[in-house]
């Protein structure tokens, strides 16, 4: 071969290698690169991926404090069912109604309606002459009436609204009637 072919062979085998080194350590600095960020990657949803861990432990045990409050709060309450009836045919069923032990009939329509009421003190007690803008006048005034359930009749108490405490599922009435027939006609 001529030493001229064979300078051109060489010089072509060095520069492919040359290149082909070149193209490999960029091919190289690339790929480490790219491992680098995916390690990265992977170790940040790692740690996100625990992180939710955590939260959904933390969820779950917040899940479970929430039933233990809702049992605390059901036993420190009462739910009970109360009837407004306007004495027009306008009847308000105010169901499942939740109120802290204790409550009275007064106390419920207190808290779910805009009443006026007097207070007599004493064993009379409290008399409400005003639901939701309906006054007691000179021949209609506001009578409570609690549900027997044993009996299941309406039963008109002889005693103040605010002296008759509630249960666990009580059923109330607040009627407007005539004072002109008496008893006055039960809650239907």
């Amino acid at each position: 071969m001529e030493k001229s072919t064979f300078t051109y062979l060489a010089l072509g085998l060095l520069v492919w290698a040359i290149s082909g080194t070149l193209v490999a350590g960029y091919y190289f600095t690339q790929y480490s690169t790219y491992y680098k960020e995916y390690e990265n990657l992977a170790k940040g949803f790692n740690t996100l991926s625990d992180a939710l861990d955590g939260l959904s432990n933390g969820l779950n045990d917040l899940s479970g404090d929430l039933e233990n409050i809702n049992e605390v709060l059901e036993s420190l309450s009462l739910r009970g069912n109360i009837l407004v009836s306007y004495g027009n045919g306008t009847k308000i069923w105010q169901n499942n109604t939740a109120l802290p032990l204790g409550s009275t009939a007064f106390t419920a329509i207190l808290a779910l309606a805009d009443i006026n009421f007097t207070d007599y003190g004493g064993d009379l007690g409290i008399l409400v002459t005003s639901i939701n803008g309906v006054d007691s006048n000179s021949t209609h005034g506001w009578f409570y009436w609690y549900w027997n359930a044993e009996n299941s009749v309406w039963v008109l108490p002889e005693y103040s609204c605010s002296k008759y405490v509630l249960h666990r599922n009580d059923i109330v009435a607040f009627t407007y009637e005539s004072y002109m027939t008496w008893p006055p006609p039960p809650p239907t």
